[in-house]
């Protein structure tokens, strides 16, 4: 390990997002280009994690996805210890990232949902947090600066108060690299779809910021000089629907104020449409556009799922009336369950096309770790090792 890994004065944290692998739905690199960007989104839990460490360090960012090689070996040389999380689109670059550190004796520090989800990847990282950032960070950071140089901390996941999460780290980002940023503000799901891993992470009881939080995150990116689009990242923005339209008054207030500097985004569930005064509330605040996970027009396979919320309605009216308040809808899709039919392609075309769905995701079934259907297809023994 090298010199400058125990020195206890050093605290020059280089935060890494790591290469997503290939393109993507979330990934529209190309598309990006139009709007001269270099990609979609930065990552917000990094961005959120870096706040979290002590003002007395020196933090930067570099974000693999828009920045080059040659720039990540000068931060490398720079820094004391690395930080690293990533999605399960990025692991295989978020393991090579841990060699990288390890053959230059930097400690490296690991997290985000991967390595939540599959720690026994990532044990060859100094530390490893599992959980929610915010549960786990104060642990690492009394542990660093107490002179340890590797450790391992852990806390159930969805068990964090969101609403002790900071305000992330805006400064460190280049606005001109991305096509939009991201906030949050809610994690968790209500719903129960078998291939879901959100549940698993996050939880079935949405936790919700304050909105003097949401306030202050959107106050933050203003006073930055940020103007544009910004995503919801939650996982569905109207898990909890009595949070959100006591949130959105305030935002469209706010919004109001100063002159609608920004647009929104979002994902939310089919249910939206029962919730005229909310869609309502949505467009007042300038929300533009929501993705909405269809997976299949196919009430059986909907039913395989466990996707309920989607046999309870009309789809393609469903989608209609989100429109009617001027939102439009991406819609996702799946394809792979076991009992779809021959003609289920055919369907599901008709359904884009009755709907006037502009933009579509269709993505083949994974069993993703931890979920309900990766432990059904375990108990079948109907997956491959690894």
């Amino acid at each position: 390990m090298s010199g400058k890994a125990t020195d206890q004065a050093g605290h020059k944290a280089l935060v890494v997002s790591p290469r997503f692998n290939g393109d993507s739905f979330w990934a529209y690199k190309s598309a990006c280009e139009l709007v001269g960007a270099r990609y979609p989104a930065p990552a917000l839990g990094l961005l959120t994690m870096a706040a979290m460490l002590p003002a007395h360090w020196d933090v930067r960012l570099h974000d693999c996805n828009v920045s080059g090689d040659d720039k990540l070996e000068t931060l490398l040389d720079w820094a004391d210890v690395l930080l690293v999380g990533g999605m399960l689109t990025q692991q295989r670059e978020h393991l090579n990232l841990i060699e990288t550190a390890r053959a230059r004796g930097l400690p490296v520090v690991v997290g985000g949902p991967d390595v939540s989800s599959s720690p026994h990847l990532y044990e060859r990282a100094n530390f490893l947090v599992i959980g929610e950032a915010e549960g786990c960070m104060p642990a690492f950071i009394a542990a660093w600066e107490g002179g340890a140089r590797e450790g391992r901390f852990e806390v159930p996941m969805g068990s964090v108060d969101v609403t002790l999460s900071p305000t992330p780290r805006f400064d460190l980002l280049d606005f001109s690299m991305y096509a939009e940023i991201t906030v949050q503000f809610s994690r968790g799901c209500p719903f129960l779809c078998e291939f879901c891993d959100i549940i698993e992470l996050y939880g079935r009881k949405p936790r919700t910021k304050t909105t003097g939080q949401m306030l202050t995150e959107l106050q933050r990116l203003y006073d930055l000089g940020f103007r544009g689009t910004i995503e919801f990242s939650d996982d569905n923005l109207i898990g909890n629907k009595k949070a959100v339209k006591a949130f959105l008054p305030d935002l469209i207030a706010w919004q109001k104020s100063r002159g609608y500097p920004f647009e929104f985004a979002t994902e939310a569930s089919l249910n939206l449409s029962e919730d005229l005064e909310l869609l309502g509330l949505l467009r007042d605040a300038k929300f533009f556009a929501v993705f909405m996970g269809i997976e299949s027009p196919d009430p059986a396979v909907l039913t395989m799922m466990q996707k309920k919320q989607n046999l309870r309605r009309d789809i393609a009216e469903t989608i209609r009336i989100v429109q009617a308040h001027g939102i439009f809808v991406l819609g996702g899709f799946i394809v792979g369950f076991d009992n779809e039919g021959d003609g289920t392609a055919e369907v599901m075309v008709d359904l884009i096309e009755d709907a006037a769905i502009s933009i579509c995701m269709v993505g083949l079934l994974l069993a993703l770790p931890n979920t309900q259907l990766t432990r059904r297809l375990q108990r079948e023994g109907r997956l491959h090792a690894d």
